[in-house]
């Protein structure tokens, strides 16, 4: 069998291949879409998302079938969104402060056309495989980013991630929410029934709260489908809805938020005549403040269903893997299908859930399901809410079994692992140990290094680290304390670097990070750095490492690590053997800016080697760090030529004497022959 799926799988790669060349060349010729460039496309083996490049529309996306599911040969290069080859139909509306915006390019057709519109940051692209681009829509930065993901149900990577990133970069909190309208297509099918929990919806509701499902499906044969879509709205990483809404697509295309939901309406195009199914997602508004960042995350794609044939034609769906929360638990949803293939009514269903070791059914459920009558053609679904406990950790089959008066009855199973919680191991691997080096600390900004593992047995979710202490540190460049690193799986890690400036006190800083996840508890890691003083100094900094005679050398005369500095004068001796005087120019401690400070060069003594009465005004108010003078000499001869600073004195603003004379550290230039 997996032979077999293996030959198809890369059957499916070459004819993917194909499909996105034939695609490029059909945006060459004639259509409706002619004028636009190719859709910007990102495809595997199961599915291809595209995203419409623009002008119009841009930014809107579709997704389809390559090779589907690798067991079902009906369901090859079949649509899960409506609008080939250029997506239009499907649209995001961002609401702020009441007012709609559509994510995206602007529209002169149905869908959205009302709505308001922002200016595109970039254009959409493909960066490390997710379709990425973004807009502005007034003081939001929204980006939408498309990528694969493994289907809940089928474990393969034939679901699409949608993800919106919403910024407020005003300077006004803004009350923002999200709906996201999916115009779904079943293949050739536009009306087949959504299913969610033990609904099969034909016409409009609206479900919200703890009505929402954990996912819906729609398929357009329980017996022989062509392709069964899925979209997953909770667990794991995904952002829960506040709302979820059935109806025709007519309704959202002309309403961007508020659409009229008529119980009992079927999916009948509003002001048309055919059946056409859509779904929309909504996340309420609520206040987003200046500078924050909130995500909302879904899937759509693929759905799986393990199938029973016979006379009561039995399906079963649940997740594939379930991870146990910290607490030890894992609720999930379990649907069965019964579809009724025989010729006569099938009289007194009944359906029967049977759990394995280590799961139990949610409060107030039996095991044991009334269905009633079903007639030839049709389909009914239950649904159960399940929790994995501890026991349950491993591989097992769910049973589903379904009994008639008058038909042979049937049963179905599927196998579901239960894999155990996650855990956050956080640790400081590195903290650059600190030292003096030309009067300053090295390396300087220091960096320290935090690394973040799951050691436990699923995903960790929305996984942020943050630096809860950084002692006396501040940090340096623009770097944020928390970072979200979205979800680690089992046996991942990763490292995050932060650099450390600031001006930290002398002697022992300690470090505190933390990991937290939102299905993990928190881990705590720590570590300490020794910080050394700075002592105040005046000394001679010289020019070139290595001096021969003949040469021109250099030296600065150093301030550093002083306080309260406002002006010096100091006398400068060096040995007029071996040393010739050329000049005496300013440092930098006297420069503002494009303003030159008050500076005396002093006065020259070549006969006793000294220059008498260097000083000047500091332009840089707080701590001194920086040059008083730089002198020039010519090397003379071979030798040790020994400069030192004499009669430092030192004033601060109101012309004070600083009696804290810092150390006057004297300077030898080696001067070789050659």
């Amino acid at each position: 069998m997996f032979s077999i799926i293996r030959e198809r799988l890369w059957a499916r790669r070459f004819a993917s291949a194909i499909a996105i060349a034939l695609c490029a060349l059909s945006a060459m010729g004639g259509g409706a879409w002619a004028a636009n460039a190719a859709p910007v496309a990102i495809s595997n083996e199961f599915i291809r998302i595209l995203v419409n490049p623009g002008p119009e529309e841009a930014g809107r996306f579709g997704v389809e079938t390559t090779g589907g599911d690798p067991r079902n040969p009906a369901d090859d290069d079949l649509p899960l969104i409506y609008g080939r080859p250029m997506p239009w139909t499907s649209y995001t509306t961002v609401q702020v402060d009441g007012v709609d915006w559509v994510f995206g390019g602007k529209t002169t057709r149905r869908a959205g056309r009302s709505g308001r519109y922002g200016e595109a940051i970039g254009p959409a692209q493909v960066k490390d495989g997710r379709i990425v681009c973004s807009y502005s829509l007034g003081d939001l930065r929204v980006t939408q980013q498309l990528s694969f993901v493994k289907s809940p149900t089928t474990r393969y990577l034939d679901t699409s991630r949608i993800h919106y990133i919403v910024e407020n970069a005003g300077q006004m909190t803004h009350s923002v929410g999200l709906r996201l309208l999916i115009d779904t297509m079943l293949g050739a099918n536009d009306g087949a029934p959504l299913r969610a929990g033990d609904q099969a919806m034909t016409g409009d509701t609206m479900l919200s709260g703890a009505q929402i499902p954990d996912y819906w499906q729609a398929f357009d044969s329980l017996v022989e489908p062509s392709v069964t879509s899925q979209g997953t709205m909770a667990g794991g990483e995904l952002t829960s809805p506040s709302r979820i809404a059935f109806s025709n697509w007519g309704t959202f295309a002309d309403n961007l938020w508020v659409a009229e939901i008529v119980p009992g309406r079927e999916f009948v195009r509003s002001r048309e005549s055919d059946l056409d199914s859509a779904v929309a997602m909504y996340w309420d508004p609520s206040a987003l403040a200046p500078g924050e960042v909130r995500h909302y995350v879904t899937y759509y794609g693929l759905g799986g269903i393990t199938l029973a044939p016979g006379k009561l034609a039995l399906g079963i769906t649940a997740p594939a893997e379930v991870g146990l929360s910290s607490d030890g638990a894992a609720p999930f949803l379990a649907v069965a299908y019964v579809h009724n293939t025989g010729e006569g009514p099938a009289h007194d269903l009944v359906a029967r859930l049977d759990l394995p070791i280590g799961y139990k059914l949610a409060g107030g459920q039996g095991n044991t399901r009334s269905i009633g009558d079903l007639e030839p053609g049709q389909t009914a679904q239950v649904a159960w809410q399940v929790v994995a406990t501890w026991a349950s950790v491993g591989r097992a089959d769910l049973c589903v079994s379904v009994s008639a008066k008058n038909a042979d009855p049937n049963v179905v199973s599927r196998e579901i692992q239960v894999l155990g919680p996650p855990r956050l191991l956080a640790s400081v691997r590195r903290v650059e140990a600190l030292l003096v080096r030309d009067e300053r600390l090295y390396p300087w900004p220091a960096r320290v290094t935090v690394r973040v593992e799951n050691t436990g047995g699923s995903d960790a979710n929305w996984v942020r680290v943050r630096l809860d202490s950084l002692g006396d540190f501040a940090l340096s460049g623009g770097d944020h304390r928390e970072l979200l690193l979205g979800s680690l799986q089992p046996n991942q890690g990763q490292d995050i670097t932060w650099m450390l400036g600031g001006e930290p006190r002398p002697g022992e800083q300690k470090i505190v990070a933390s990991a937290a996840a939102q299905n993990a508890p928190i881990s705590l890691a720590s570590a300490s750095v020794q910080v050394p003083e700075l002592v105040p100094r005046a000394w001679i900094k010289p020019g070139k490492g290595r001096v021969k005679a003949g040469d021109m050398v250099h030296v600065d005369v150093m301030l550093t690590n002083m306080v309260g500095v406002d002006s010096f004068k100091f006398d400068l001796s060096y040995d007029q053997e071996l040393l010739q005087l050329a000049m005496v120019s300013r440092g930098d401690l006297t420069v503002a800016g494009n303003d030159l400070l008050p500076w005396d060069a002093g006065a020259p003594k070549p006969a006793s080697g000294r220059i008498v009465g260097i000083s000047g005004r500091i332009g840089e108010p707080g701590k001194v760090w920086g040059s008083a003078a730089t002198v020039y000499f010519l090397a003379k001869q071979p030798g040790s030529a020994v400069l030192s600073i004499e009669n430092l004195t030192l004033l601060d603003a109101s012309g004070r004497a600083i009696t804290a004379v810092p150390a006057l550290i004297p300077c030898t230039v080696q001067i070789s022959r050659e």
